[in-house]
């Protein structure tokens, strides 16, 4: 197949990332991009008809409000397209739920969630470093994720944060203590939040902390980690859409509590989004191929989230919460 057909569901825009890396993949020929554009749960599944009953397509990109990502992603699957979601991960625990059955379902199915931070530059490079065991055992993480605000329909804690939250996971594996606070005049539904702070901590003892926030009006991304012998900051992140900054990775090694000389690691490439496009396009050749992220990442990075959430009384529904 010399030029997939890929259509883009869904009336909400495409991130700048996105949006750029789909066009230079067109403009080389990989791909034909066709917008479907559509708000409605039904008009959604109706465009997904049509494209099935025209042999239109052979795959999709499923944008749109994120409480219409399973179903859609589950009629996606269903005709057995590959599917690829710019978000992170869906609004719920039951949506995550029901999109994986429909994976399973339709096995062997190829589905990708955008957790594009894990493939940027200056976190393979961090990874490497903790990986080498150079730096002793993962101690604490401190972890900020803050912009100057959002749109309406939009979340940090659901959008740029949960790429934060993915990353805390891939160094420290996953949280088995948390709890968490948010902010008071949220809404019952989950991803209104504009604050939220956490306390963390795995099964082997690694404790982390997150902020994130909407009304930081600097915008910031960044995971501070510490181990035995050293540590390792990854600041900033090259993308176009929330202006985070240039990727940096600063570290350093400490022996006998004397701090080594400080490096700090510069990274120029904006290629996180691009990496993950062109391994869901490989995966459409070869579906042997290793996903980047699996359904399975984005459950876990879910699972952290609302259980943050799930432990401030404010996340309970209006008429339970316990807030003095």
């Amino acid at each position: 197949m010399s030029e997939i057909r890929i259509a883009v569901i869904g009336a909400n825009q495409l991130d700048l990332d996105h949006r750029h890396a789909l066009n230079a993949l067109s403009d080389s020929g990989r791909i034909a991009v066709y917008a479907l554009e559509t708000d409605s749960l039904d008009e959604g599944r109706e465009a997904l008809q049509r494209a099935v009953d025209l042999n239109a397509i052979d795959a999709a990109i499923i944008v749109g409000r994120r409480k219409n990502l399973a179903a859609w992603i589950g009629f996606a699957l269903e005709t057995g397209w590959p599917v690829y979601t710019p978000y992170a991960v869906p609004n719920t625990i039951e949506d995550m739920i029901e999109i994986r059955r429909a994976e399973q379902q339709n096995a062997p199915a190829l589905l990708q969630f955008g957790l594009s931070a894990r493939l940027h530059e200056s976190v393979a490079a961090a990874r490497s470093k903790a990986d080498s065991g150079e730096y002793g055992q993962l101690l604490s993480l401190r972890a900020v994720c803050g912009v100057a605000g959002v749109e309406p329909d939009d979340s940090v804690l659901f959008g740029p944060a949960a790429q934060l939250v993915d990353i805390m996971q891939l160094f420290a594996g996953p949280f088995q203590d948390v709890t968490g606070f948010a902010d008071l005049d949220r809404r019952e539904d989950p991803g209104s939040e504009t604050n939220v702070l956490a306390s963390l901590r795995t099964h082997s003892g690694v404790l982390a902390n997150l902020h994130t926030s909407a009304t930081q009006w600097r915008p910031t991304f960044r995971l501070e980690l510490g181990f035995e012998r050293g540590y390792l900051w990854l600041e900033g992140l090259n993308n176009q859409e929330h202006a985070f900054g240039q990727e940096v990775l600063v570290y350093a090694r400490t022996d006998d509590s004397q701090t080594q000389h400080e490096t700090v690691d510069q990274f120029e490439e904006s290629n996180g989004v691009q990496i993950a496009l062109e391994q869901f396009l490989a995966r459409i050749a070869d579906r042997t191929l290793p996903a980047p992220s699996t359904s399975q990442d984005a459950f876990d990075t879910l699972n952290t989230i609302q259980r943050i959430l799930a432990a401030d009384p404010i996340y309970a529904p209006i008429q339970e919460r316990q807030v003095s």
